[in-house]
């Protein structure tokens, strides 16, 4: 049963990361359109380098089918609150004094 809860607990942390993310950069979006638009310009240059690798044309393809400025921007803003989340976390364990137990104790 740990297992099974221990998956579902780290599904739903990758789901709630998407969902926040979304939600910051709506945020950002909304209340720092210049900044919003600094970041898809930065995202464009890291697209070319991205795709302008030694892909054989067969891949090259579907890479510049898949990766947009859009997914770049929205993937920097859920790793960034993943990143933000997981602090919040370690300082709620931290204030609360809960300690992780090991898995497997010897």
């Amino acid at each position: 049963m740990s297992h099974v809860l221990r998956f579902l607990l780290s599904l739903g942390n990758v789901f709630f990361s998407l969902i926040l993310g979304a939600v910051a950069l709506g945020f950002f979006w909304f209340y720092f359109e210049d900044a919003t638009l600094q970041l898809f310009k930065w995202a464009s240059p890291l697209r070319e380098r991205i795709i302008s690798g030694y892909w054989p044309p067969r891949y090259e393809v579907i890479i510049r089918a898949l990766v947009d400025e859009r997914q770049i921007v929205y993937v920097g803003f859920v790793l960034a609150t993943r990143i933000i989340v997981g602090f919040l976390i370690m300082l709620v364990f931290w204030l609360f004094g809960r300690r992780p137990q090991h898995e497997y104790p010897i």
